[in-house]
């Protein structure tokens, strides 16, 4: 075996060594960020500051901006469907937000 290849090698495990740290220093910090999130807190588009509406999971500030352009634009959401009309928002999008939101008067 020669100098360069022990060399390359200990590199590789310095490198994979470090990867794995990373991943484990964002694995608990994305764990921290839900739990800081109250059992039953939700939020109600219609009437949630921008702060509240981006701390939703997969929601950041521009999103969050745009729903709340989108309610000052076209009033209220009667609905949580009613969010789908947000550029950005889909299905599957709604879906993942569904359990965190709430609109006051619906049924």
């Amino acid at each position: 075996m020669t100098r360069t290849s022990v060399d390359r090698r200990s590199g590789r495990t310095v490198a994979l060594l470090l990867s794995c740290l990373a991943c484990v220093v964002f694995l608990q910090w994305g764990i921290s960020q839900g739990a800081s999130m109250p059992v039953g807190w939700r939020v109600d588009p219609s009437t949630a500051s921008q702060a509240e509406l981006s701390m939703l999971p997969g929601v950041g500030p521009s999103l969050a901006r745009a729903i709340i352009l989108e309610r000052t634009e076209r009033g209220p959401f009667r609905s949580i469907d009613d969010l789908a009309r947000v550029k950005g928002i889909g299905p599957a999008r709604l879906a993942a937000l569904r359990p965190w939101l709430r609109v006051e008067g619906a049924p």
